[in-house]
């Protein structure tokens, strides 16, 4: 796992750099069943019957969960997910359709944490949508939610309250693109499904004692 992180780390530094050198290599052999791309002789990628991508023998999906904080492999995994199928593409892979999907969702994983990332590094919190569940801090607020109303302590209440406040602080940011729209319409239905359930859900601790 390690050499592939490198591997795509420096993908994404050449890029930057503008001196990839990677699109020289050509071949007018037809695509294999694996849809195979190797634009270097120690990367190659290829689209297995798991609809999963691979570079060399690593899941391309498991290496973006497993390093959700590392820019230059997001970069080097987007930049590398962009040559592999424009490469499909002109190989007349066009209507690959299960390829297209694969590449399309991994492309969103990873836009979606760079901009993670970027959120938390101005703003001090890292939020994901990833289906119907929204992650804050690597929470799933909704989880949270559930607990609470099956197990409404003190202790889960303040911790709701807290995840209420950061919902809040979502929804306080200007939209600035259609990723954040859904991020924040997520976020205004958890505000009001949380505010909701503190208002009619009560603590079940034990009582306090008065002095």
């Amino acid at each position: 796992m390690m050499n592939i992180i490198n591997k795509l780390s420096d993908i994404s530094r050449k890029v930057v750099g503008g001196r990839t050198g990677r699109t020289e290599r050509t071949t007018d052999l037809p695509l294999d069943h694996q849809l195979t791309f190797q634009p270097s002789p120690d990367e190659k990628w290829t689209f297995r019957e798991n609809s999963r991508i691979y570079i060399n023998d690593t899941d391309v999906r498991e290496a973006v969960h497993e390093n959700p904080n590392d820019v230059g492999l997001m970069c080097g995994v987007s930049h590398g997910l962009y040559e592999y199928q424009q490469f499909v593409w002109s190989k007349g892979g066009k209507q690959h359709s299960s390829f297209n999907a694969a590449v399309d969702s991994l492309q969103h994983s990873v836009l979606g944490r760079i901009g993670s990332i970027y959120d938390h590094i101005t703003g001090g919190m890292q939020f994901e949508l990833e289906g119907e569940d929204l992650w804050l801090n690597n929470v799933n607020v909704r989880s949270v939610l559930k607990l609470y109303a099956l197990r409404p302590t003190e202790a889960a209440r303040t911790y709701l309250e807290g995840l209420r406040e950061k919902v809040g602080l979502i929804l306080s940011r200007r939209r600035t693109s259609s990723k954040y729209d859904a991020v924040a319409d997520e976020a205004a239905r958890l505000y009001d499904e949380i505010s909701i359930v503190l208002k009619t859900v009560p603590p079940s601790g034990p009582p306090r004692l008065c002095a």
